[in-house]
């Protein structure tokens, strides 16, 4: 993989141990339905989930829009893609598809809802991936996109500074890390209308975000940008925390949702 094209790269090629940890971090969970109440799914929604992962959040969105519903689940990674479809299948009213040159593989206004969740802080052109969200929306569709800001997250017992240095490390794998401060001025740019934004920041002090900071160890290894005994200690530190209750985790989720015109 190039240092330059990781932040795409990462998410085509996912090794077993990385993707272990997607099938945790990515399963339906209480709270989901109340997250997605922007989008308002009802039963006969037509949605799209843009970065659909294992596809988990499409499937518990697949029983939102039941009866008379579809949900369209895209991914580049072949292996999330087909270990999806394998999950829903016999399911008529969900079906996953391969993302690949950036062009969704659906018809003009084929959905009434999207969802975004995670995944524009990777996307190679920003401007052309929304443009392909106005395309596939029908006029009136609403839209969600849910993402990161990794300027603003905090890990204890590190401190501010080896909280950043280690983020700096793992900064080829976002192409917009940064993204969740300007996602209502890029959904307006868009040209997407009644654009509201908000902010959810939970505090993990149980360990389960030590998933996140080893994906984020792996990234920060791969082009040697930071020693690896350092990152290892780094770690050890984070888990011992954990485990004596002294550990905190958080990184603000901003939330944007707007209208097709």
């Amino acid at each position: 993989m190039r240092e330059n094209t990781f932040y795409t790269d990462h998410w085509r090629h996912i090794e077993d141990e990385r993707l272990a940890r997607y099938e945790r971090m990515f399963a339906w969970r209480e709270g989901h339905a109340a997250l997605l109440e922007p989008l308002d799914l009802q039963p006969g929604c037509r949605v799209l989930d843009y970065g659909c992962g294992p596809g988990f959040m499409a499937l518990g969105m697949a029983g939102l829009v039941a009866p008379g519903g579809h949900v369209y689940g895209v991914d580049l990674n072949a292996r999330f893609v087909a270990d999806a479809a394998a999950r829903a299948e016999g399911m008529e009213h969900i079906s996953y598809h391969r993302l690949e040159d950036g062009r969704i593989p659906l018809a003009d206004h084929v959905v009434d809802r999207l969802l975004c969740k995670n995944v524009l802080e990777y996307v190679p052109d920003l401007g052309a991936t929304l443009a392909e969200f106005r395309r596939v929306l029908e006029p009136g569709g609403r839209l969600l996109v849910i993402d990161s800001d990794w300027g603003f997250v905090v890990v204890e017992p590190w401190g501010r500074a080896r909280t950043e240095r280690f983020f700096a490390a793992a900064s080829p794998a976002f192409k917009t890390p940064e993204i969740g401060r300007v996602l209502r001025t890029e959904l307006l740019d868009a040209g997407f209308v009644d654009v509201e934004i908000g902010i959810q920041a939970g505090v993990d002090t149980a360990g389960g975000s030590l998933a996140v900071l080893r994906n984020m160890a792996s990234y920060a290894g791969a082009f040697n940008a930071m020693p690896a005994a350092e990152i290892t200690a780094m770690l050890a530190e984070a888990e011992a925390a954990a485990e004596t209750g002294r550990y905190l985790f958080c990184l603000p989720q901003f939330l944007a949702s707007g209208q097709r015109p």
